[in-house]
């Protein structure tokens, strides 16, 4: 940061604005139905305070309650809409054959 160097929007949670350490997989959720990284602090603070009970902090969209179902259909509804953040998430899943789908 001190030497110029930026990171992209995308590398910052959207609730607490802080940098997501790498490897971002390790330390941010991706969230199927409004397709933002959010820390996992964030997710640990909303459910330790009962803010929301099993619900997205960011969107507030209940969780979903068969995971791989709702989710993926909430993630193709995203990448319907044109988002690239779902569009890439759905090819990882795509690559790695999770949720039901072809590998």
């Amino acid at each position: 940061y001190s030497q110029g160097h930026e990171r992209p929007e995308g590398d910052f949670c959207p609730l607490c604005l802080l940098a997501i350490p790498f490897p971002q997989h390790d330390h941010a959720l991706l969230r199927p139905c409004c397709s933002k990284l959010v820390c996992k602090g964030c997710c640990l603070m909303t459910r330790k305070n009962q803010v929301m009970d099993n619900a997205c902090p960011f969107c507030r969209t209940p969780e979903a309650k068969n995971v791989d179902v709702e989710a993926l259909g909430r993630l193709q509804k995203r990448v319907a809409a044109r988002d690239p953040e779902a569009i890439c998430y759905l090819g990882d899943l795509y690559c790695d054959g999770e949720c039901g789908l072809e590998k």
